[in-house]
């Protein structure tokens, strides 16, 4: 049998199929080794079910690319810049959060748990500090996030405040808790005046909406007096009485007390040789009283809230006698490796310069560790004061800072 016969039988045996795409293939093969005209398998289309699972994916595929791009929109704020905002607030929201929580824990003070407590407080208000530092903001919230830096910074201050006022009670000194309150209370201000209505505006702008974060330290300053009423009547009967008999001053006080403390003032503008100009002693705690309050803050290392308690009259005190007897500041000096509450003073003194004279430049963390920073910030501050760089702080370099504050602080007058 040849070859031929063989195909032709092969092709018609009964249980092979209709011609496949394989045996076109042997066909077109087999005439072109004959020298026959090629022949091609007609086209069929697809069967239905593999054209509908076709468009099927194609459909899922657009509808994918279409999500997409509205996640894309969404998160980007519609396109105008939407979406640094938005990180910037959810960055910020648990810290205004954390910090409220911390203010709310002072309701429960008592005599017994009044210190833990505070420095409970206190660790989570630099923990607060040194998050939003860390922050970058859009550039058109910069001015905000400074302000909610000062605001954290002032109930840092207001929360030392009130732990020297326990720690005074339980030592007998005379400290009132209520410059600790009034720190606390201005920081809730700050926040709500100069952070939160200004940045909502911005945002609004943007067509997000006033979504900033509120953040009340003080939600109810009677109740946080009450509880620290006995802190305050243990430091009155400690000192007999005598430490807590002056009144507290403030912006726009009045009368024969601010008298006496612009007298004061300007027996110490005069004993240290200050640049600052002495006061008209007219009974109104102005602008100029309230800078020249500041400065003396600063130079005995005290907070500089412009407040006058009991410890800014001691500190008055000590810098009119030290400057006549030549001894200079009692503040301690400082150098690189030192911590504890000076250095953290002397951070947040510096921060305030910084953010006068290098607003660009990243804010040190108030961490009381005298780190490489927090030297080299004090070495830009001699050099720019005339001083040698020896990045440690003395009696001169203390003064330097506080005729700088005093020039450039835009709020203190």
């Amino acid at each position: 049998m040849d070859e031929s016969e063989f195909d032709f039988e092969f092709d018609f045996l009964p249980e092979q199929p209709t011609a496949t795409a394989v045996e076109d293939d042997e066909m077109l093969w087999e005439e072109s080794s004959h020298d026959q005209p090629q022949r091609r398998a007609p086209a069929t289309s697809p069967p239905p079910h593999v054209v509908m699972r076709r468009r099927v994916a194609a459909a899922a595929a657009v509808a994918l690319l279409l999500l997409i791009i509205l996640i894309v929109v969404l998160t980007s704020g519609g396109g105008g810049g939407g979406g640094s905002y938005r990180t910037y607030v959810d960055d910020v929201s648990p810290i205004a959060s954390d910090s409220q929580q911390a203010g709310a824990s002072l309701g429960s003070l008592t005599a017994k748990n009044a210190s833990s407590k505070l420095d409970s407080a206190i660790q989570q208000t630099v923990d607060d500090i040194n998050r939003l530092q860390a922050i970058t903001p859009p550039k058109e919230l910069d001015q905000q996030h400074a302000q909610a830096l000062a605001a954290l910074n002032l109930r840092l201050l207001g929360l030392q405040q009130l732990r020297d006022s326990v720690s005074g009670s339980s030592a007998g000194t005379s400290v009132s808790p209520a410059v600790g309150v009034a720190s606390l209370v201005a920081s809730d201000r700050l926040w709500n005046d100069s952070v939160r209505t200004p940045a909502n505006a911005v945002l609004q702008a943007k067509g997000l909406g006033g979504v900033f974060p509120s953040s009340t330290f003080v939600s109810d300053r009677k109740a946080l007096e009450k509880a620290l009423a006995p802190t305050a009547a243990s430091a009155s009967s400690g000192t007999g009485g005598s430490g807590t008999s002056a009144a507290v001053l403030s912006l726009d006080s009045k009368g024969p007390d601010v008298v006496a403390w612009q007298n004061g003032l300007n027996q110490w503008i005069q004993a240290t040789g200050s640049t600052l100009t002495p006061l008209t002693a007219d009974g109104t705690f102005g602008a100029s009283t309230q800078a020249a309050t500041v400065a003396l803050q600063n130079a005995a290392g005290l907070g500089p809230d412009g407040i006058v308690g009991p410890s800014t009259r001691q500190a008055l005190q000590q810098q009119v006698q030290a400057a006549k007897s030549g001894t200079g500041s009692t503040a301690a000096a400082l150098k690189l490796g030192d911590t504890g509450q000076d250095v953290v003073q002397w951070q947040s003194q510096l921060n305030r310069w910084l953010q006068a004279t290098s607003p660009t430049q990243t804010q040190l963390s108030t961490d009381g560790n005298f780190g490489s920073a927090t030297q080299t910030a004090t070495q830009q501050l001699q050099s720019a004061s005339g001083l040698a760089p020896t990045g440690e702080v003395d009696t001169r370099t203390r003064q330097a800072l506080t005729t700088a504050l005093a020039s450039t602080g835009p709020n203190r007058g």
